[in-house]
C-alpha cells in the first residue's frame, strides 16, 4: 500500500513538472515576436519580452537571495548581542560570588580569632 502511494505521489510530481515545462515553453513560443517599450533611466524601444522576462527573473532571484542574507545577518547580530549580555551577566555573577566568598573568609577568620581569644 505504501509503495502504491509513493508511486502515485512520484507520478503526480512528474506530471506537475511536465505541466510547468509545457507552460514555460508555451510562454516562450507565444512571446517570441512580442516587443515592449520599457524605461530604465533612459528609453529603450522595442525590447523583446523574453529578454525582459529573463532579466526580471534573474533580478528577482538575486533580490530574494540578498534579502535572505540580510535577514540571516540581522539574526546573527541579535544572537551576538544576546550572548554578550548573557556573558556580561555571568561575569557579574562570578564577580559577586568571589566578593561574597572573600567576605565569608573574613567573617570565618574573625570568628576563629574570637574563639581562640576566649
Amino acid at each position: 500500500m505504501a509503495l502504491a502511494l509513493k508511486s502515485i505521489k512520484a507520478y503526480l510530481k512528474l506530471g506537475a513538472i511536465i505541466l510547468l515545462l509545457v507552460i514555460a515553453l508555451l510562454i516562450v513560443f507565444m512571446n517570441r515576436n512580442h516587443k515592449a517599450d520599457i524605461w530604465f533611466f533612459r528609453r529603450y524601444q522595442q525590447v523583446n519580452v523574453l529578454w525582459l522576462i529573463l532579466v526580471t527573473a534573474v533580478i528577482s532571484v538575486i533580490g530574494w537571495w540578498m534579502v535572505r542574507k540580510i535577514v540571516s545577518v540581522v539574526r546573527e547580530v541579535k544572537q551576538i548581542r544576546r550572548s554578550s549580555k548573557a556573558e556580561a551577566k555571568l561575569d557579574e555573577q562570578q564577580r559577586l560570588a568571589e566578593k561574597l566568598l572573600e567576605r565569608e573568609k573574613r567573617i570565618d577568620e574573625k570568628v576563629r580569632r574570637s574563639i581562640t581569644e576566649e
